[in-house]
C-alpha cells in the first residue's frame, strides 16, 4: 500500500520547517529546509524487476522522519569545510573519478587532483555548471557524506526512507508518472539524452549537473527526487536485500544488511541514460565503495522525527 497523495498524512509533509544546524554550526550556517515525511507504508521493489535485486515487491512500514528538501550544495559543503577543515576522500587519496566530455567520446577517468573543489579538468566546456554555489556537491564519498550529516546532527537516509520520501505517494517509475517528460515534452529531471555517450543532446537543458531547484519538486516538496546526481544512502548493498525482506509480511524501518562491501545509491544522475544504466528513476539500485568519489555522486541528509 502507498499513502495516497490526498491523505491527511501526505498533506502534513507539505509543511516545510526551517531548522538551524545544531551547536557550533548554528552561528555560521543558514537554516536548512527540511520536509517532514509522515509515517506510513509503501510497496518497495518491482513485481516485474529488470534486475534481480529490484524484486520481489514487498511492504515496508516506516516511522516519521525529516529529510532535506534539496541535495547538499557546494555552498553548504564549502561552509562545512571552512569551519571544520575537513578533507574529503578524493583530496586524501589524490584523485577522483571524473566523467566528462573528452571531445572524442564521453568517458570516465581516474583524474589526479579532482575533488569537490575541481570536479572536471580546467577548460572543460560546460564544466562551470559544477562550480555554481547552488549546484549539488559532487566527488563526495559515502564517508564524506556521513561526516557532513553527523556534523549537522543528522544522518544519511536509509534506502527505504529515501525511496518512500522520493515517491511521495506514487507507484510509478518517476514521482509524477512513467515518462521523464510532461505531455508537452518538457523534461522533469536531469539525465543523459543520446543514443550513446558520444553526444549528449541536452534536451533537458543541462550537459552536466543542474542547480538543486532547477526542476519541480515531488508532491511532498522534495527536489531532485531522481536524476542530477546519485544519492548516497545509509544501507550496505546486497543483491538479496529485497528477497529477504519479502519473507516477512511487513518490514518495519529496514536498515539493510549489517555489513557489506558497497553502499547503496539511488536516483540516478546526469550520466544515466538509455545508452547506459537507465538508473534515473525510483526502482534502480546503485552501489559503490564507501570511499569512492565520483563527479555524479551527491547526497542529502535526514534525521529522526522527535
Amino acid at each position: 500500500m502507498v499513502l495516497p497523495r490526498t491523505s491527511a498524512l501526505a498533506a502534513t509533509a507539505l509543511a516545510f520547517t526551517s531548522v538551524s544546524a545544531v551547536g557550533d554550526a548554528a552561528a555560521s550556517a543558514p537554516p536548512t529546509i527540511e520536509v517532514q515525511v509522515p509515517a506510513g507504508e509503501f510497496t518497495r521493489g518491482s513485481a516485474e524487476p529488470t534486475k534481480p535485486d529490484e524484486g520481489p515487491a514487498h511492504t515496508v512500514r516506516l516511522h516519521a522522519f525529516f529529510i532535506d528538501a534539496t541535495l547538499v550544495t557546494r555552498r553548504d559543503f564549502a561552509r562545512f569545510v571552512a569551519r571544520t577543515g575537513y578533507r574529503t576522500s578524493a583530496e586524501t587519496i589524490g584523485f577522483g573519478m571524473v566523467g566528462w566530455d573528452g571531445l572524442d567520446d564521453w568517458e570516465w577517468r581516474r583524474t589526479p587532483g579532482a575533488s569537490w573543489r575541481k570536479p572536471v579538468p580546467d577548460g572543460t566546456p560546460g564544466g562551470e555548471a559544477f562550480l555554481r554555489e547552488d549546484a549539488p556537491v559532487v566527488l563526495v564519498s559515502y564517508d564524506d557524506a556521513t561526516k557532513y550529516c553527523a556534523d549537522a546532527h543528522k544522518r544519511l537516509p536509509t534506502e527505504a526512507e529515501w525511496e518512500y520520501a522520493m515517491r511521495a505517494g506514487s507507484t510509478t517509475r518517476f514521482p509524477w508518472g512513467d515518462s521523464p517528460t510532461r505531455a508537452d515534452g518538457t523534461y522533469l529531471l536531469n539525465f543523459f539524452q543520446g543514443a550513446s555517450h558520444k553526444k549528449n543532446l541536452v534536451k533537458d537543458g543541462y550537459l552536466y549537473v543542474s542547480p538543486v531547484r532547477a526542476f519541480p519538486p515531488n508532491a511532498w516538496g522534495i527536489y531532485d527526487p531522481v536524476g542530477n546526481v546519485w544519492q548516497w544512502t545509509a544501507d550496505w548493498y546486497a543483491a538479496d536485500t529485497y528477497a529477504r525482506a519479502a519473507e516477512a509480511a511487513t518490514v518495519v524501518d529496514p536498515t539493510g544488511p549489517a555489513e557489506g562491501q558497497r553502499r547503496v545509491l539511488r536516483g540516478g544522475s546526469w550520466w544515466c541514460g538509455v545508452c547506459t544504466c537507465e538508473g534515473y528513476g525510483l526502482v534502480y539500485r546503485g552501489k559503490a565503495n564507501p570511499e569512492a568519489p565520483f563527479n555524479n555522486n551527491g547526497f542529502r541528509c535526514a534525521r529522526d522525527a522527535q
